[in-house]
């Protein structure tokens, strides 16, 4: 987190393994920003592959998906950029300008009236912006994308903004960093999100902070959408019952007058930290909260699947451990977060006595980096990965945001298909080498008594 983009949290002590010295805190290792160029792309004809459908004009890209039975169309239209997209004085800017666009209604529609025809189409419109893209995303019945197609485009392309959904946006998004301050989960993940992304771009959070929020003002909203309206940044995701080749058309005529602006994107640096390191935040709660962050391979690593498989299986497992066999904790938890072009891991709990379960935890992580999976732990662990991922993109909208979030930060929109392929495949050697590889210099974080966590428990000696 950098200065101004969350700031220190109020109280915040440092926590170190060696006894009468403080050295700084291990930041990252950035590498310098490597520049992407937008390459002049003829426009070809659309390629089919399987059940979808490829196109690229003028810089945008396509993609449709087509699904023969499905009751909904879903579309999500991607904007590249980011965390890169704004600063730590403005962070907050593209989310707060989002939600008033598809809250506010259009040059063409009335707040009222914009709500109550997405209503009698049975649809919805929303926005979400992340560290590497923002999307505007919609849903709704087949026999109703028709009606539905021009108002989403007019949502991106000529929304109202007015002044009286900006201050509502504003005042909701003021509320929510508040109340930051006053959660344990909050503080945690805002005293973490400081030691893990000093000096990487996503320490300017999409959701901006307390100070960037109160800064902002609604005059701030429509540049910062006409600066993202560049065909360059574009990516259009549809998935349902339809025909591409008539996607494709009706896209080109509805974005027929977007420029292209020749935007040049930067490669997000991958996590690297060289060393463990504790930070802790003294705040009166019934328990504490702790969570240890390492970084993670990146999509074009081969360790990518076996570590995503094995944080799965670590999370299984320490569940087991920490609740149901010590009852340490409640809530228990390890996991990897994957839909980022730098992806991280994390080991979570809420205890009173922290230096018990995280000692447990670290135990299993350490055990899944030197043994082996046996077969039928391996199997069953990919069986409830595979239910639970499968299930969460039945839906249109699912597999629209798989597909892009595959292009977007893994560089191929068919790892939306192949990384299932290729988790069946990962055998137990290939976890236990991940594992080994990734699982150290875990940066640890903990509200509450950090005075009830030894370091050296958590590898911080």
């Amino acid at each position: 987190m950098r200065p101004g983009a969350l700031g220190l949290v109020a109280g915040a002590v440092v926590l170190v393994g060696c006894a009468g010295e403080e050295p700084p805190p291990a930041a990252p290792i950035v590498m310098p920003p490597v520049v992407l160029t937008p390459t002049e792309l003829p426009d070809a004809p659309p390629m089919t592959d399987g059940d979808v459908t490829v196109a690229v004009w003028h810089g945008m890209e396509i993609l449709v998906k087509r699904t023969p039975g499905a009751e909904f169309v879903a579309a999500q239209l991607f904007i590249r950029g980011g965390t890169r997209n704004w600063t730590a004085a403005n962070a907050g800017v593209e989310h707060v300008a989002l939600s008033v666009a598809t809250s506010g209604g259009t040059a063409s529609l009335a707040k009222t009236e914009y709500s109550r025809k997405l209503a009698s189409l049975g649809a919805q419109i929303w926005s979400d912006v992340g560290n590497d893209f923002s999307d505007i995303s919609a849903k709704v019945p087949l026999t109703a994308w028709e009606g539905l197609f021009p108002i989403f485009v007019d949502t991106f392309l000529h929304p109202a903004l007015p002044a009286s959904e900006f201050d509502i946006v504003k005042q909701r998004e003021l509320t929510n960093r508040k109340h930051e301050q006053e959660d344990g989960d909050g503080r945690l993940w805002l005293l973490a999100r400081h030691a893990v992304f000093e000096g990487h771009p996503y320490g300017n959070r999409p959701v901006g902070t307390l100070e960037s929020i109160t800064a902002l003002k609604a005059d701030d909203m429509a540049p910062q959408l006409e600066k993202l309206r560049d065909k360059d940044r574009l990516l259009l995701v549809v998935v349902g019952d339809v025909d591409p080749a008539h996607i494709i058309d009706e896209t080109k005529t509805a974005f027929a007058s977007v420029p292209r602006k020749a935007y040049s994107s930067t490669l997000i640096p991958q996590l690297h930290f060289s060393a463990a390191h504790v930070s802790g935040d003294p705040f009166k709660l019934p328990t504490n909260y702790v969570e240890s962050v390492f970084a993670g391979p990146a999509w074009d690593d081969p360790d990518f699947i076996p570590m995503w498989l094995g944080m799965h299986l670590l999370g299984q497992r320490v569940f087991d451990e920490v609740r149901t066999k010590r009852n340490l904790s409640y809530a228990p938890n390890a996991y990897e977060n994957t839909r980022i072009a730098a992806p991280f891991g994390i080991l979570y709990v809420t205890a009173v006595d922290p230096n018990a379960a995280m000692k447990v935890m670290f135990d299993e992580a350490r055990r899944l980096g030197t043994e082996l999976i046996p077969k039928k732990e391996l199997d069953a662990s990919k069986a409830t990965f595979l239910s639970g991922y499968l299930q969460g993109h039945e839906t249109v909208d699912g597999q629209a945001s798989d597909l892009g979030a595959a292009l977007l930060v893994g560089g191929d929109w068919r790892l939306a298909r192949t990384n299932i392929e290729r988790l069946r495949a990962t055998t137990p050697e290939a976890v236990r080498d991940a594992a080994k590889r990734w699982l150290v210099n875990m940066q640890t974080a903990i509200v509450g008594d950090p005075t009830k966590l030894d370091p050296k428990v958590v590898g911080a000696q």
